[in-house]
């Protein structure tokens, strides 16, 4: 069923755990016997139905934002010693700014002009900040493969970053329920949680399965 073998099982593995830590493991037990006899999108769209009827809104937030892929950690333990004597989140959010235009710029081989686009629309991993509120934007996975096509469709697959589901947008299919991309919202959940040592809340703002963008609320 699944892309990459390792990956599936490793995004499982979470999902159970999450499931588990709130007393629901039973929930997953048959989803993953007949895993192997849908496609791997028919069996996430049946998933995604099940949560949403057997937990709570809080539930299902806790269980997908715990499936999240994760940024090491290396540069974030000098953000993370940084608060913890500072106590400044303003200040702390402008160095994690600063370390995702350098890193970025490199990793994704953007100009002036690209890195320029990505700040003005707040996207990337530290986001717009206001007060005790952060707004992130995701940017396109494929950065350039995304600007330089019009197609709708394309463009969201270029854009999403979820190699479970993203083949949905390629083939037009139907979109997932959107509490999935709360699984995507756990990416900066995990980076607000360690900067600061204490839980953070996300909210889905936009999200692929209707929007254009996928945009995320940290309250922090």
């Amino acid at each position: 069923m699944a892309f990459d073998k390792n990956f599936e099982e490793q995004w499982l593995n979470k999902l159970q755990i999450g499931l588990k830590k709130i007393g629901k493991a039973d929930l997953i037990i048959e989803f993953i016997k007949n895993e192997e006899e849908q496609s791997l999108l028919k069996w996430t769209d049946n998933l995604m139905k099940t949560l949403k009827k057997n937990l709570t809104q809080n539930e299902i937030n806790e269980v997908m934002t715990g499936c999240a892929c994760l940024v090491p950690k290396d540069y974030l333990k000098t953000l993370r010693k940084e608060y913890a004597e500072t106590n400044d989140l303003k200040h702390v959010h402008q160095l994690l700014q600063k370390y995702f235009e350098k890193s970025i710029t490199k990793y994704k081989n953007l100009n002036e002009e690209q890195l320029k686009y990505i700040i003005d629309h707040d996207m990337g991993m530290a986001g717009k900040i206001e007060g005790n509120t952060i707004y992130a934007t995701k940017i396109p996975k494929e950065f350039h493969k995304y600007f330089q096509t019009r197609d709708i469709q394309k463009k969201k697959y270029y854009y999403c970053h979820c190699p479970r589901i993203r083949e949905l947008f390629l083939n037009n299919e139907k979109p997932l329920d959107v509490n999935y991309c709360y699984c995507g919202a756990g990416f900066y959940k995990d980076i607000w949680e360690y900067i600061l040592q204490r839980e953070v809340k996300v909210k889905i703002i936009e999200s692929l399965m209707g929007d254009e963008l996928c945009k995320i609320e940290i309250l922090v």
